[in-house]
């Protein structure tokens, strides 16, 4: 049985005085199932400066499946 990737969202942090608690996240969801490590960065880095704030982390959340009815058949 394997899984298969489905779909995966980002989750972005950003770090500015002018955040409530000094932080603020921001979700994308739909993100290519190809995409880097390296252009999830560069599109953090991007909206960081669009925003005037720092990008602290980021967070990829995949999900992933698996057809029980292939897997058994196997």
């Amino acid at each position: 049985m394997n899984f298969k990737l489905s779909s995966q969202n980002i989750q972005y942090t950003f770090k500015a005085d002018k955040y409530k608690g000094g932080e603020m996240t921001r979700s994308l969801k739909d993100v290519k199932l190809d995409a880097t490590p390296d252009s999830l960065v560069k599109v953090g880095k991007a909206i960081s400066a669009l925003q005037g704030d720092d990008l602290t982390e980021l967070c990829l959340i995949q999900k992933q499946t698996l057809n029980v009815a292939e897997a058994e058949n196997k």
